[in-house]
């Protein structure tokens, strides 16, 4: 195969490889402005509408923020209550009620 930033012949590693190195793939894609496309997306948890930069490597897709994407993972007990039979006591429950909800 042909490098298409620099000509020279070389054999790739991957099937989906165009660069004979990193350097000259670094080299094209700044010269030729490949820019990865921008996202539109709403956050799962606050639903607030995010719109990604062109050209940067934010590959954010379902979350505005990490702040956000803990509270949507983080599920109060109240949602499940069938995860309290999970626990040996009420008290070893309440502490850890205490600790994720703090």
């Amino acid at each position: 195969m042909k490098c298409l930033e620099c000509g020279k012949e070389f054999v790739e590693r991957t099937v989906t490889q165009k660069y004979c190195s990193k350097q000259c793939g670094d080299i094209f894609r700044k010269t030729h402005k490949i820019m990865s496309p921008s996202i539109t997306f709403r956050c799962a948890k606050c639903g607030k509408l995010v719109v990604t930069e062109d050209g940067t490597s934010d590959k954010r897709s379902r979350f505005c923020s990490a702040v956000c994407e803990k509270k949507y993972w983080r599920h109060p007990p109240y949602e499940f209550t069938a995860g309290k039979l999970n626990f040996h006591s009420i008290n070893e429950y309440l502490n850890w009620e205490k600790r994720t909800n703090d």
